[in-house]
């Protein structure tokens, strides 16, 4: 992993983000790109072309925050962590994975809103409306969130429909960077299902070399009992793999990981694949 790249609207639920992505950087020696985007002060947009002096005091506003992040970053990591700013005007999803691309990021972090959050709803919901738009994997952040080395992880696993080599990869990959234990999940409403049980078989075939668990749990609420799953495993993060092609399960996939990421304090991984 090379570059992480950070998505900030500086608010104060935005703080774990920082703090995580920092120490994500430092440990895995990455390049650390911090960006804000923030919008025009004329809306209707045959008009943005017009020059503004709003629109100026907009942008040196912007980077005058991110300058002050990086140097309180810096100073929080000795130096060790090569830390550049970028501030961008536009619509924050389309401008997020634009720059995503432009700086080869390995890694997007934002932060979530809380579930009792009022003033950061609007960043919060952008940071897991990402989910639909973003070209890298998408670290969601929860406020009540704490650095750890990522060392208990759970997977969720639709095992109704065959397991994409690509998306396993990515979850191998990841964890290992870590030397983490993966926890793999099945929520069913049919917990005996054929499908389901033929698919977790050859899931623990391929896995059969490295420490792992699958659980096949019955339910109907996925958040919830991927909640209950984590607390009482005591993961560190949650993994999940939504499917690009499929919009309508995508939206869904979406609303869950948003709903984890506000009612625990564990951070969510989208990896698209």
């Amino acid at each position: 992993m090379k570059t992480i790249l950070l998505a900030t609207d500086f608010s104060r639920n935005a703080k774990p983000a920082s703090d995580f992505a920092l120490q994500l950087a430092e440990l895995l020696q990455a390049r650390l790109v911090l960006l804000h985007v923030y919008q025009h002060p004329l809306r209707l947009a045959p008009l943005q072309a017009v020059f503004t002096p709003m629109e100026e005091k907009n942008k040196v506003n912007a980077r005058r925050r991110l300058y002050r992040l990086r140097d309180r970053m810096k100073q929080a990591s000795g130096g060790q962590v090569t830390i550049t700013v970028m501030a961008r005007q536009g619509s924050t999803q389309q401008t997020i994975a634009a720059v995503a691309v432009e700086q080869k990021a390995d890694l997007l972090v934002m932060g979530t809103a809380g579930a009792n959050s009022s003033s950061v709803q609007y960043f919060g919901s952008q940071a897991t409306e990402m989910i639909v738009r973003t070209p890298v994997p998408l670290l969601l952040i929860p406020p009540a969130a704490r650095f750890v080395a990522f060392k208990n992880v759970v997977v969720a696993l639709d095992l109704s429909q065959p397991l994409e080599a690509t998306a396993l990869d990515g979850v191998l990959r990841f964890a290992d960077r870590f030397n983490a234990v993966l926890n793999f999940l099945c929520v069913s409403s049919k917990g005996d299902d054929l499908v389901i049980q033929q698919t977790a078989r050859s899931v623990r075939n391929l896995l059969r070399y490295r420490a792992h668990t699958l659980s096949v749990i019955e339910g109907d609420d996925l958040a919830e009992t991927i909640r209950l799953f984590t607390a009482e495993n005591r993961a560190d993060l949650v993994i999940m793999l939504p499917k690009e092609h499929n919009r309508f399960l995508f939206s869904i996939l979406e609303s869950n990981t948003q709903q984890i990421a506000r009612q625990s304090d564990v951070p969510v991984l989208a990896l698209v694949s």
